[in-house]
């Protein structure tokens, strides 16, 4: 198995893990993750397969209603804002209307691919793999700072020992944080506005 793959079984297994803790803020009874997912792209004609992605269903129907799809970049470089632009264009013929889009990496982002994602409303994650070192640059107090959370996106830093579930995150709405929690409340907050009036 290749790195990549691995890398997005890892995602995988943690987004199920999250799901089924109910962590995401989803019920696992209307939510299913998949590997590898095909959506349909009317631009192409054919399907777009991305890395993972969590679909959820009302009772009895078939086609999701809403679907949050995992790019998963496991590169030795930070992932460059080429990629960012790929990923928004495929998100967008896969229907912009139903989809929310996060990029992950244990490595991080440059600038331009920080500043693009934040233009579009796609969401980034740094995820640090366990035991990998973390700096604080603003130990004075125990929340991070935007400035903090930003520097770990957009550079390697260390210093420090994360456990399983830490992330430096900008959401999809454009919130930076390390909190899990906050980050999905701020995920959910753009989930629920764009579901209004779909119902």
């Amino acid at each position: 198995m290749n790195k990549g793959t691995d890398y997005e079984l890892k995602v995988m297994s943690l987004v199920k893990f999250m799901l089924e803790k109910e962590e995401l803020g989803i019920s696992p009874k209307k939510a299913k993750v998949l590997h590898k997912p095909a959506y349909y792209s009317r631009d192409r004609r054919k399907d777009i397969i991305f890395d993972v992605s969590i679909e959820i269903r009302r009772k009895d129907a078939e086609i999701p209603y809403w679907i949050w799809i995992w790019e998963c970049k496991n590169y030795s470089h930070k992932v460059p804002v080429d990629d960012v632009e790929e990923f928004h264009a495929k998100l967008n013929q896969v229907g912009a209307n139903r989809t929310k889009g996060t990029i992950i990496t244990p490595v991080g982002f440059d600038e331009g691919a920080y500043e693009f994602a934040l233009s579009k409303g796609i969401g980034l994650w740094r995820w640090i793999p366990e035991g990998t070192p973390v700096i604080r640059l603003d130990t004075s107090s125990n929340a991070w700072s935007d400035d903090a959370v930003l520097y770990g996106l957009t550079n390697e830093v260390a210093n420090g020992f994360p456990d399983i579930n830490f992330v430096f995150a900008l959401t999809t709405n454009g919130k930076l944080t390390t909190v899990f929690s906050k980050m999905i409340a701020q995920e959910f907050l753009t989930f629920n506005s764009n579901l209004k009036g779909t119902e």
